[in-house]
């Protein structure tokens, strides 16, 4: 990839595990969990951009019991990099030599004792700027709260109607999800779109190693 901005769509898929003999680096019995491709892929036998591999395990991820995963190469299988948790909502992203290349963290929103919206940090290693992103824009948040009494009766009367009619309930009342990950000064190095679950991304901005964990982080802790 050059350094123009391209759209990234992550791929969660049921694990698959991955071929004998699989790389030293990776546990006994490594699952591919997910792929990176570009938004604009549309055969399934493309290759990917990158590949998700994590340890075998007979549960989903989730924040509260996370595990680590390895980034390869969708073209050549290398390995790009490594994430490990390192503490509540903290992560560790190192290189394929284990050089240590960022820490992510994500702190949760909440509404008392005053709103604030979940926030997502990158803090690189070396002299590369801290990358920052809110969930949800401002506006977005404004017109959420302002419409809320209205959904609600929504998804309240949907429900009832699901009952009565046996139908399932697929209806439901979502909160902002438009997170733009900022460099202060410089842009927008990610900006991710919630009503296409893509990733927009400018590499200048950003070491692609990040911004793939970074994504893959974000699309796990929103549909898991």
């Amino acid at each position: 990839m050059d350094s123009n901005p391209y759209s990234l769509l992550i791929s969660v898929n049921n694990p698959v595990p991955v071929p004998s003999p699989s790389p030293a680096h990776l546990p006994p019995g490594a699952e591919m969990a997910s792929t990176i491709r570009l938004s604009t892929a549309r055969r399934p036998e493309d290759a990917p951009l990158a590949r998700v591999l994590t340890p075998p395990t007979t549960r989903r991820w989730s924040r509260q019991e996370p595990v680590p995963f390895w980034i390869h190469d969708g073209r050549d299988d290398r390995l790009l990099c490594s994430v490990r948790p390192t503490a509540p909502d903290g992560y560790d992203v190192h290189a394929a030599d284990g050089a240590p290349l960022a820490r992510v963290t994500r702190r949760a929103g909440r509404l008392l004792p005053w709103p604030r919206r979940v926030r997502w940090t990158v803090a690189p290693d070396g002299p590369a700027r801290p990358v920052t992103g809110r969930v949800g824009t401002w506006y977005s948040w404004l017109l959420y709260v302002a419409t809320a009494p209205v959904w609600f009766l929504y998804v309240l009367c949907m429900m009832v109607y699901s009952f009565v009619d046996g139908s399932p309930d697929g209806t439901a009342f979502k909160s902002p999800t438009r997170t733009r990950w900022r460099v202060h000064g410089a842009g927008t190095a990610l900006d991710y779109r919630g009503i296409s679950r893509t990733y927009r991304f400018t590499a200048r901005l950003l070491d692609p190693r990040i911004a793939y964990a970074l994504a893959v982080l974000h699309t796990w802790e929103r549909e898991r």
